[in-house]
């Protein structure tokens, strides 16, 4: 979610620079013969994309007008908070201890992304409605995280297929 600036230029081009917000992250559980491990992680990714987009002649009847993009997108993610905690586990009793919990931030380097889109556009009076399919191919991944003896792996996809909703005003 977030703002969209559209500029539209000759030959049915357009440029288009998008700010947009989200929260990722993750929850994993791990077990393991005596202990029980919880750990979370809650990001904010800010992407902001740059596309060329054509947009291919209106559709008379239906009143859509189809196009396509490419573009790029650098992402920053901040704000990571991360946290941990493990359980001891007594077989005899069934009692659960509680023995640590790890508290701290994160911060990740800017990762790029490769952008292709399709869609239309249609509407009515001042209103402008493109709903949009967005792939990105990011050049690595921003959360690659692999346990030393190999237990557990925590990693961002590089590879994002996003529907968005545009609405804008003319």
């Amino acid at each position: 979610m977030g703002p969209k600036l559209e500029v539209r230029l000759p030959w049915h081009l357009s440029f288009e620079f998008d700010a947009l917000y989200r929260r990722v992250g993750f929850l994993g559980y791990f077990n393991s013969c005596c202990a029980n491990t919880l750990t979370g992680e809650r990001d904010n990714s800010w992407e902001f994309p740059m596309l060329v987009k054509y947009h291919f002649p209106r559709v008379a009847r239906l009143r859509l007008r189809p196009f396509v993009g490419t573009g790029y997108a650098p992402r920053i993610v901040y704000g990571s908070d991360i946290s941990s905690g493990s359980y001891l586990s007594n077989f005899d009793t069934g009692a659960t201890t509680y023995y640590s919990n790890v508290h701290r931030n994160v911060s990740y380097p800017v990762t790029q992304g490769l952008v292709v889109s399709g869609g239309v556009e249609f509407g009515a009076h001042h209103v402008l409605i493109s709903p949009e399919l967005r792939y990105v191919r990011w050049n690595a991944p921003f959360l690659n995280e692999f346990g030393g003896d190999g237990s557990y792996r925590f990693g961002s996809p590089q590879n994002e297929l996003f529907v968005l909703v545009g609405i804008a005003w003319r």
